[in-house]
């Protein structure tokens, strides 16, 4: 009787596991740029990965083809997942900290 207990609870465990993981998917929670970009580079942000420290005077917003927003310190932005746009993140010196697509 125990060992059925177990397996029971087993099984409701592992399925609330699961919808969890559907859920962070539907709901779109944020990850990690490794783990976001391994899926899918949408906005070509693993080619520009060069600029991470550099001045963002460095990145030619004319030659990039596609929607791109840079981002300060303090600025306020939309969080709407739109993979095909290149985010850019400056630090108050205008070097680029980070860079990812949503």
């Amino acid at each position: 009787m125990r060992t059925v207990a177990i397996l029971i609870a087993a099984a409701f465990l592992s399925s609330c596991a699961q919808t969890k993981d559907v859920a962070e998917e539907i709901v779109g929670v944020s990850t990690p740029w490794e783990e976001t970009n391994a899926i899918a580079d949408t906005c070509g942000s693993e080619k520009l990965q060069h600029l991470l420290g550099h001045s963002i005077t460095e990145f030619d917003a004319a030659s990039y083809d596609g929607p791109v927003r840079v981002l300060g310190v303090n600025d306020i932005y939309t969080e709407d997942y739109r993979p095909e746009r290149l985010n850019i993140f400056v630090d108050a010196n205008g070097t680029v900290v980070n860079l990812y697509c949503q």
